[in-house]
């Protein structure tokens, strides 16, 4: 068996605007493990993704690329699509298992693995709708091809979603390893009315908020985690000047405690604590004490929570902290004086 999510707007561009190349390359994985079931899940706010999703599954059953004996030979591979309700912890490939099987959408402990036991305790193979959309071309022009592209270690192209104080919003696919830079200046516009560009948060909610001053930086998967980002789903938020980077961090974290899927102790208590702290902070009431616990709080769900949404969600704080501690401290003192 085999799943496949599609997840975020980049993915959801792929399927709107070329689903073929998402089946084709699930038939191929199919072929080469030996699966003959395929799902592809998709949230229901995306009813256009879902529409053209299924007009094409269709035009491919009638052309004799999925269902029964595949190009007259044994092969058999049906896609089924599976709908959620629009939970981000069912970005977490355990959780996505569990929504396609019809249980509440929770992340388990692995191993297993999915590859040993995943759908209904079958092999089940997940990946990214990315990575399926690039299986096609890779066979039709050669390894080499894709390899010329990006960097040594991060291969191929990135679609980001460019959002925020920015001219230009939207969409855009680069080479791995273009600069912070030409994306967010040279494609993006930089922000309307000449104002400045102070930070770039990539990755999603959960993701690290990069300074301008390190805008020169390649974005592939190793740089942006040494800056203490990731590269996650691909979104890009740009800040100017004006932009109050405590505020951001509360922010990003009152998304991540609605969306715990309250599992784990330290995701479902750790994140509310750390918006409690952060709240404090902003209105100016908190102490260095404070300071102390919400550094040490950070660390303790990113390193005990069960899956990625907890283990992830203090990235915006210990990036902002990295970066922006002045902010902080302002307000801290403001307290202490």
């Amino acid at each position: 068996m085999k799943a496949i999510r599609g997840h975020s707007f980049m993915d959801r561009s792929v399927l709107e605007s070329d689903p073929h190349r998402v089946l084709e390359g699930m038939a191929i994985a199919a072929y080469a493990i030996g699966a003959n079931q395929g799902y592809i899940y998709i949230r229901a706010e995306y009813p256009v993704a879902i529409n053209r999703l299924q007009t094409a599954i269709r035009q491919a059953q009638r052309l004799g690329i999925l269902g029964t004996q595949i190009f007259d030979s044994r092969f058999d591979f049906k896609i089924d699509i599976r709908i959620g309700a629009g939970a981000y912890i069912c970005g977490e490939e355990t959780a996505l298992m569990a929504s396609i099987e019809g249980k509440r959408g929770t992340p388990h402990p692995r191993p297993p693995y999915p590859a040993e036991s995943g759908l209904w305790g079958h092999p089940t193979l997940i990946n990214n709708v990315e990575t399926y959309a690039n299986v096609a071309p890779i066979i039709r022009r050669g390894a080499d091809w894709f390899a010329s592209i990006g960097t040594q270690k991060s291969k191929g192209t990135k679609v980001f979603a460019l959002a925020g104080k920015i001219c230009n919003t939207g969409l855009i696919e680069v080479p791995m390893g273009t600069s912070l830079k030409q994306i967010v200046e040279a494609m993006g516009g930089g922000v309307p009315d000449g104002g400045v560009v102070k930070a770039v948060q990539t990755g999603g909610p959960s993701g690290g908020c990069i300074p301008a001053s390190a805008f020169d930086s390649p974005v592939d998967y190793e740089s942006l985690t040494q800056l203490g980002s990731m590269m996650g789903s691909g979104g890009m938020i740009v800040m100017d000047e004006t932009t109050n980077m405590v505020d951001v961090a509360r922010f990003f974290m009152e998304f991540c405690m609605d969306e715990s899927c309250g599992k784990c102790i330290p995701c479902r208590v750790g994140t509310v604590q750390l918006y409690k702290l952060l709240t404090k902070i902003s209105e100016g009431k908190a102490s260095f004490a404070d300071l102390e616990l919400l550094e040490e709080l950070c660390d303790i769900v990113k390193h005990t929570s069960l899956c990625g949404l907890g283990q992830s969600a203090p990235n915006p704080v210990f990036s902002t902290l990295r970066y922006f501690q002045d902010e902080y401290l302002t307000l801290i003192s403001g307290t202490t004086q």
